[in-house]
């Protein structure tokens, strides 16, 4: 049988959720029955690390929506490339992706829903009913993306496939030497405990929650370390000024060190698709403490793998953290699940055998 060939469209390739789980199923995938390629509308270094890892990538340098000439070139590259499955993520990429597959007369459309969109953007939704006839199939990455998703389009609810995301376990080992230098320069004592904030500085990933979860906290030896980049940058820099056992680490690629520091991670989101850092923690033996919002509560086990609390809640958020801080033995058992639950439920291998059975299944028919 010939090989599939799969040609992946992104909207940016920056180190992100979407584009890391992109990276790992384009990098996955059983180069004897699949040919892959990668197209972002706008670069990142993710296109490099596609690159290294020998996949085909393309970056079209998109400006702005009324940069014609560089969706032209993403026909042309599908005409020349002629994919059996072009497979969009995100919306911008979608809105692209459509359209051009079907000008160059490309294969079947895939798309994946990574996000839970909460703003008011009917748009979004009516596109994707009115493009939905062109697609093959939609997948979620949680069951509650594909709840949420089904409600706001009204499309039909076999046409919506859940295929969690996953990681490798094995990938996620414990950075000792990254982990002594960050708590050496910041002066964290051995017998401290540190909660680990890992995401994007955004109003979704409620890291105002978490600030104020802290300052009910108090001092004690409790360390907040704080690693990401987003738009309330400004807030998270003017609180760490005022809280001397709270830290911002900046925009960190490989946040390994980070974990391996800390003690617990913490994930206050007000909204989640799923919640790979999560995973990443477990993976790593930390008890995960998360707002029971979305892909999340599909992640985490309350009261064996980690403690949910309520969205919006800095008091339960606080309690939480607490409960773990004092309770080191709590902490091992939870870690230890942790890891057996990633292993168990959410490895990659299952990911890509599941999109691997997909596209199989639809060039098949």
């Amino acid at each position: 049988m010939a090989r599939i060939s799969v040609c992946h469209i992104l909207t940016d390739l920056v180190p992100a959720g979407a584009e890391r789980s992109v990276y790992e199923l384009a990098t996955r995938l059983d180069r004897t029955r699949f040919d892959v390629s990668v197209v972002g509308l706008r670069g990142g270094a993710m296109a490099d690390r596609l690159a290294e890892a020998g996949i085909d990538v393309e970056v079209l340098g998109v400006r702005s929506k009324a940069d014609v000439a560089k969706l032209a070139h993403l026909v042309g590259i599908l005409r020349d490339r002629r994919p059996d499955i072009v497979h969009t993520h995100l919306f911008h990429a979608d809105l692209a992706g459509r359209p051009a597959a079907s000008l160059a007369g490309a294969g079947h459309l895939v798309h994946t829903v990574h996000a839970i969109e909460q703003r008011f953007r009917p748009w979004q939704f009516a596109w994707a009913r009115l493009a939905s006839r062109r697609c093959r199939c939609t997948i979620c990455i949680s069951g509650a993306v594909r709840r949420h998703y089904w409600r706001r389009t009204g499309l039909p609810r076999q046409s919506l496939r859940v295929i969690r995301n996953g990681i490798d376990p094995d990938a996620w080992q414990p950075k000792t030497d990254l982990a002594q230098r960050i708590r050496e320069q910041r002066g964290i004592a051995g017998s401290d405990i540190v909660a680990a904030f890992v995401g994007r500085l955004h109003v979704d990933k409620g890291v105002d929650v978490l600030a104020a979860a802290a300052q009910i906290l108090g001092d004690g030896s409790l360390w907040l370390l704080i690693a990401g980049d987003g738009p309330m940058r400004p807030f998270v820099r003017q609180f760490v000024r005022g809280d001397a056992r709270a830290d911002w680490l900046g925009q960190i690629d490989d946040v390994r060190g980070v974990l391996t520091a800390a003690d617990m991670l913490v994930m206050p989101s007000r909204t989640e698709g799923f919640g790979l850092a999560a995973l990443e923690a477990m993976a790593m033996g930390l008890p995960v403490v998360a707002a029971r919002a979305g892909g999340l509560k599909e992640i985490v086990v309350d009261g064996e793998t980690g403690l949910l609390v309520p969205p919006d809640d800095p008091a339960s958020l606080a309690g939480a953290i607490r409960r773990l801080a004092d309770d080191a033995d709590f902490r091992r058992r939870m870690g230890r699940a942790g890891r057996e639950h990633v292993a168990e439920q959410f490895h990659i291998n299952a990911t890509v055998a599941a999109h691997e059975r997909l596209y199989a299944e639809i060039v098949r028919e």
